[in-house]
């Protein structure tokens, strides 16, 4: 907006030649940054709530080097703070999820954990496999199959993004869910044994109560160990994932409604400062998204400092879940306080929307103007009139890049399922 703003006054009281004075804030234009961008930037600031936890400075990333996802962008998630994070499909949201957690490498830009939180993160579409933060414990055969990465395992896997898993915290916490992995393989263990007969009984019985010891070693320098199991269990069958039988599936075999379920459950039981969501309720029932919301909001009323950035597209969830709104549009992030009102949300998206359209007409009138002022000049132009002739280039390229990030991102709102309506109607 600084660029815009500052090239756009001084054409507009350019009536001659004469008239016109330079502007020293106009940057460059090899370094020129779209006016969406630095107002994401200038609104850096305004997270309020708690001290700051994870923040990203001038945050960008591309799909071709031309196209963005978003560009300069600069935000704060504070220590309580819950916020929804809406824009078209495709338009980058889980890449800058993956940016924030640690997960991915942004093109330019950084990404800071301020006081060692514990971030974690459900991606979109969870992997069939360990992520890469659970792989030493697969190497180390304390995966319940030792082959096939079970559900069990998934379970128990560590949720932890980026540089917040090497935290004391964490480490501990990871220490404690591969306890209660070896105890559910124990009990397994157990179990499949009594069906046996004979010596293959006797020996399956063996193994399982040398298995059992192990684990009860492991569970009881644990901390927190048998809680955990338990918050695991309830979590699990809340979400339909806690079967005993359910849980010796490969998790290669699950659907991804299956596999978004057994995430969530792991996410939840786990400790956590940050907690990152991309669309967590794709797959879900209506009555799962109840109990979600009820889940995340008794957390808050406990007098946790839980911070919460989730994905959603489901208005009903987001009114429950957030009281203010981040929209990725246009390359850059728009923050709005809605007090969990979509229709504020709405409302004052529609209100930028309006002044950026009569922005835009003012520049094409400026542009118009410049343009047919700059085909008069002679070739040998003096040195104010090459100044004027720079910002109008300037203010050219700039007006060219946000019409076209707004045709890229093509933005609208609400255009995800309302489940809630959904339910309502369903209920009727």
């Amino acid at each position: 907006m600084q660029l815009l703003s500052t090239a756009v006054l001084a054409l507009l009281g350019a009536t001659g030649t004469d008239a016109w004075l330079p502007a020293a804030a106009v940057r460059p234009r090899a370094h020129a940054r779209s006016h969406t961008a630095i107002l994401a930037a200038a609104d850096a600031d305004a997270n309020g709530g708690g001290a700051r936890l994870v923040s990203c400075d001038a945050l960008t990333k591309s799909y071709d080097g031309t196209r963005y996802q978003f560009r300069d962008i600069s935000l704060g998630i504070a220590a309580g703070a819950r916020i929804g994070l809406t824009g078209i499909n495709g338009v980058g949201k889980s890449t800058l999820m993956k940016c924030l957690a640690g997960l991915e490498t942004p093109d330019a830009g950084a990404v800071s954990f301020e006081g060692r939180p514990v971030v974690l993160y459900v991606e979109q579409e969870p992997a069939s496999g360990p992520r890469q933060s659970d792989q030493s414990s697969v190497n180390r055969g304390l995966n319940s199959g030792a082959q096939l990465w079970t559900v069990a395992d998934a379970l128990t896997e560590t949720m932890v993004a980026g540089p917040s898993a090497s935290t004391p915290e964490a480490t501990k916490h990871a220490e404690s869910l591969l306890a209660v992995r070896a105890y559910w393989a124990a009990t397994a263990a157990t179990e499949e044994a009594l069906v046996l007969t004979g010596p293959e009984k006797d020996r399956a019985e063996a193994a399982a109560e040398e298995k059992m010891a192990a684990a009860m070693d492991l569970m009881g320098s644990a901390d927190g160990g048998w809680e955990l199991d338990e918050q695991l269990e309830e979590l699990a069958g809340r979400l339909d994932v806690g079967a005993g039988a359910f849980r010796r599936r490969p998790v290669s075999s699950l659907s991804g409604g299956e596999r978004k379920r057994v995430a969530l459950a792991a996410a939840l039981a786990q400790r956590a400062d940050v907690l990152l969501l991309d669309e967590p309720t794709n797959h879900l029932d209506w009555e799962a998204i109840d109990w979600l919301a009820d889940h995340l909001n008794a957390r808050s009323r406990r007098g946790s400092q839980l911070s919460l950035l989730l994905v959603t597209h489901d208005r009903y969830f987001l009114e429950r879940t957030c009281d203010e709104v981040l929209e990725l549009d246009s390359a850059a992030v728009y923050r709005y306080r809605t007090g969990g009102s979509y229709a504020t949300f709405l409302r004052r998206r529609e209100e930028r929307l309006t002044a950026e359209g009569a922005d835009l007409g003012r520049q094409a009138k400026i542009l118009k103007r410049e343009a047919a002022w700059d085909a008069k000049q002679p070739r040998a132009q003096q040195a104010k009139s090459k100044s004027r002739g720079a910002a109008y280039q300037d203010l050219k390229e700039a007006n060219a890049q946000m019409v076209g990030d707004r045709a890229a991102s093509a933005a609208t709102a609400g255009g995800g399922a309302d489940l809630g309506a959904a339910a309502e109607a369903a209920a009727q």
